[in-house]
């Protein structure tokens, strides 16, 4: 049996590629994306390992919460004299790190899509982990060294001065020399290096340090220096080895990553779901066309178990194959994720493709796993078929039957979705959760029911190709409802990818409404300085250079930060200004209002109703809050508000902002105009006065909006690039199942052709049933994802979070559906008006 397994594979070797081509490209993704992520793990180790270069131990702060503005705790400089003091210590260099901002040639500031420009001091060797591609180490307070990524690109070399925003005004610096860190890309992170005094005095330091290399002796253990050093720490400062930190580094960047690394794996496992689906189609055309072959082989003497055994067989060397050239075709996809995440202006740090033992193995386990489940059921089917009954010319294929066996787990799955979808639990987290269930089970009910409902829908959207095109209408419409089984799996694909389409449609176009809406119900500020890139923060002296201006009622900073609430877990914090927050931005109470804003003093905080939520803290009780550098406060919630989008999390005054988180940034400046402002004057005084402070700029409200649409806009790109992997794969399985249908229906479609039809009435007729196969998943498709989206937008009701159907949308769902079913008939189409009529008609 085994023998006629691989003599009946390779006698249908095209059939077996069409196959194995569904498995060969959801393993690309699935390996690719660990591909991808194992790369970028392997860059930020190489990033690291240059940055902790020469060091045998590290001594800073690790809380284990990250903030992109917030410093961790500072290091006295004086313990970096008790260090160099220890036995067993050979050297040791403290170093500043911060972030900063570097301006063009053209006066613009460097875009980084995202990334950060990185400020530090130098260290000296052996400590340097810098590679000097031109110039030298920056000596003295007007010296730079830039990455060479960025000099290239803006065009500065070694002599040229550059500008640079910190958090003092901008000053112009010398460029000293051009370098990399380690081997890695950055990732589009910039970087600009000063020498110590240079980058305390930028960053107000002086005194302080941020981190301290250790070198120790020969011969001495890391482990050693570390116990040796722990003593002389102040509280909030720890001591670790390179290791220990690289890995502490890894971890962080794990975590900050991890939607994105998450997604992409989903995405993968989804790519996969909808290659299982035309799998099973294949293989069900497939094994029904063997059924004679079959039937014989039990007739001469052969089991259903050997017969199962070697149906599984061909199927466990179609998913081997497949997924062998899948993991190669991996590689290839972790470039194009790389490529698509670029396109969508998220940029990370790269280097030589890894690809790991798991990589491989899960490759080959999942391709291998997911053919032999998606072929079980069928190949199952065709052993219970009688050698008498499969070997007559006159069987009709079976219909299903709507049974109890069925109805029973078809009405559970709905009714435990619906229990999951209307639960009613408190925390946002777990509402999502709870709805997220609810609509997989509501999929799974789905994709149960459609092949009783194929033949009512096949007269549906077959009716109009019926008027039109009269009997060959009729016709693809019957073709295509006589299997109502087949069509459900081919249809199941594309009805998966495009549900998933216009979800996400609906979903982010909520969320930009609700982000658009929060704008206009809580922004009272007539304009807002924001950093050009829409993301970062801006200097401090922003405030501080429009305060004065004509015109200027009030002008109120605002900060943020990551905090760790108790109960609640790390969420945003915002600090605000007491005495000017209430005439640029309106709060939203739950309740009356509890107190004054200007009264707000040391102490107290507002919490965001979601955060109050999970905290299970109310108006007047205690709450601790934890900062990056491991300080700690004992806050009074002072009142409750809604807001997810401008002040999520938490708020307080920013004298306790500042007391800490150590942050002299701000997140925005908002402004508001008196009554009797000429507004056009004065903005053009408000732009003239920053003009002091690049990489700043000045948006009205409804700038504002505009700019959450846009960054809403790429993240549904990036979506849509994803999902378009899937409606590949579905076009993919119609082609596939389609082909195979031609196949089996030869001596028909000869037939046919000797009555009269033509060429062109034969490509009709199975472009016809590809459309009309096309057009049940994507009706399928279009009622799943609307029904999805209005689940999991139910649970963020309460974040503003609106349930809107995108009516454009789901037209270019539906053309994009229909347009799948037209093009993956064509190759299927064009065989079938090739068919020589008598060969067609002798064909067994």
């Amino acid at each position: 049996m085994l023998t006629f397994a691989l003599r009946s594979l390779l006698a249908r070797r095209r059939r077996a590629a069409l196959t194995g081509l569904a498995v060969l490209l959801g393993v690309a993704m699935v390996s690719g994306t660990f591909v991808f992520t194992d790369t970028i793990n392997a860059a930020y180790h190489g990033l690291f390992a240059a940055t902790a270069k020469g060091a045998d131990v590290v001594v800073g702060s690790r809380q284990g919460l990250y903030s992109a503005n917030a410093q961790p705790a500072s290091v006295p400089a004086s313990l970096l004299t008790r260090i160099r003091a220890l036995h067993g210590v050979a050297a040791a260099q403290g170093q500043i790190s911060d972030v900063a901002t570097i301006v063009g040639r053209n006066g613009r500031i460097v875009k980084n899509t995202g990334s950060p420009t990185l400020a530090m001091s130098y260290l000296p060797p052996p400590f340097t982990g810098l590679q000097f591609v031109d110039g030298n180490p920056p000596l003295g307070p007007n010296e730079v060294v830039l990455d060479e990524n960025t000099a290239r690109r803006e065009g500065y070399r070694v002599g040229d001065r550059v500008q640079i925003v910190t958090v003092q005004p901008a000053r112009r610096f010398a460029v000293a020399g051009l370098a990399r860190l380690g081997n890695a890309s950055t990732g589009g992170a910039t970087f600009a290096v000063f020498d110590l005094a240079t980058a305390q005095s930028l960053f107000d330091a002086r005194g302080e340090l941020n981190t301290i290399y250790v070198a120790g002796t020969t011969g001495t253990p890391p482990a050693t220096l570390k116990r040796e050093i722990a003593p002389l720490l102040p509280p909030g400062i720890s001591v670790q080895t390179s290791a220990q930190e690289t890995h502490a580094d890894l971890h962080q960047v794990d975590d900050q990553l991890g939607v994105l690394t998450g997604g992409l794996k989903a995405f993968g496992f989804i790519a996969i779901l909808v290659g299982a689906f035309v799998i099973a189609g294949a293989l069900s055309i497939t094994l029904a066309q063997r059924t004679n072959e079959l039937a014989l082989l039990r007739a001469l003497g052969a089991t259903r178990r050997q017969v199962l055994d070697a149906v599984l067989v061909e199927a466990a060397v179609i998913g081997t194959l497949a997924s062998a050239a899948g993991l190669l075709a991996g590689l290839g996809a972790a470039y194009l994720i790389r490529a698509v995440l670029g396109a969508s202006g998220v940029e990370v740090p790269s280097t030589s493709l890894v690809l790991e033992l798991r990589t491989v193995l899960l490759a080959i386990a999942v391709g291998l796993l997911v053919t032999i489940a998606a072929g079980l059921v069928p190949a199952a089917r065709a052993t219970f078929v009688s050698p008498i009954e499969a070997l007559l010319e006159s069987r009709r294929p079976a219909r299903p039957r709507l049974s109890p066996v069925l109805i029973g787990p078809v009405l559970f799955l709905a009714l435990l979705g619906a229990l999951f979808a209307f639960a009613s639990v408190e925390s946002r987290r777990d509402r999502l959760t709870v709805s997220v269930i609810g609509a997989v089970l509501f999929v799974l009910a789905a994709m149960l029911i459609t092949p009783f409902v194929v033949p009512q829908l096949g007269r549906l959207v077959g009716w109009p190709l019926e008027r039109g095109g009269r009997i060959l209408g009729r016709l693809a419409r019957e073709n295509t409802t006589r299997t109502p089984v087949r069509t459900a799996v081919t249809a199941s694909s594309l009805m998966i990818g495009l549900a998933l389409v216009l979800f996400v449609s609906v979903y982010v176009g909520g969320v930009r409404a609700s982000t658009r809406t929060a704008i206009d119900r809580t922004l009272s500020a007539d304009y807002a300085i924001v950093n050009r890139d829409g993301t970062g923060s801006i200097p401090a002296p922003s405030a501080r250079a429009v305060a004065g201006v004509p015109g200027v009622l009030a002008v109120s900073s605002i900060k943020q930060a990551t905090a760790d609430v108790a109960g609640a877990g790390q969420t945003t914090s915002a600090g605000i200004d007491p005495s000017s927050v209430g005439q640029v931005y309106r709060f939203n109470w739950v309740g009356a209002q509890p107190l004054a804003l200007a009264d707000l003093g040391p102490g107290d905080v507002l919490l965001e109703r979601d955060t109050a939520r999970a905290a299970h803290a109310q108006v007047g009780q205690q709450l601790q809050v934890a900062s990056p550098a491991g300080l700690r406060a004992n806050l009074v919630v002072r009142g409750i508000y809604t807001d997810r989008a401008l002040l999520p999390g938490l708020a307080l005054p920013l004298p306790e902002f500042d007391q800490l988180f150590n942050q002299i940034r701000v997140q925005q400046v908002l402004i508001k105009l008196a009554p009797d402002a000429n507004p056009a004057s004065t903005l053009a005084q408000i732009k003239a006065s920053l003009n002091s402070v690049p990489g700043v700029v000045v948006r009205s409200q409804r700038q504002l909006r505009d700019q959450a649409s846009g960054q809403a806009g790429s993240i549904l790109a990036l979506f849509y690039a994803l999902l378009a992997l899937t409606v590949v794969m579905a076009g993919l399985g119609i082609a596939t199942a389609t082909a195979l249908s031609i196949h089996e229906r030869t001596r028909e479609l000869g037939v046919l052709r000797a009555l009269g039809m033509t060429r062109a009435q034969t490509r009709g007729l199975v472009r016809d049933e590809s459309l009309i196969t096309a057009a049940i998943g994507t009706m399928i498709g279009a009622v799943l994802g609307i029904v999805i989206a209005w689940l999991v937008t139910r649970a963020l009701t309460a974040e503003g979070v609106v349930f809107t159907v995108p009516w454009l949308q789901l037209a270019l769902v539906i053309v994009v559906g229909l347009a799948v079913g037209v093009l993956a008939a064509v190759p299927a189409a064009a065989r079938a008006a090739r068919l020589d009529i008598l060969s067609a008609i002798a064909h067994e």
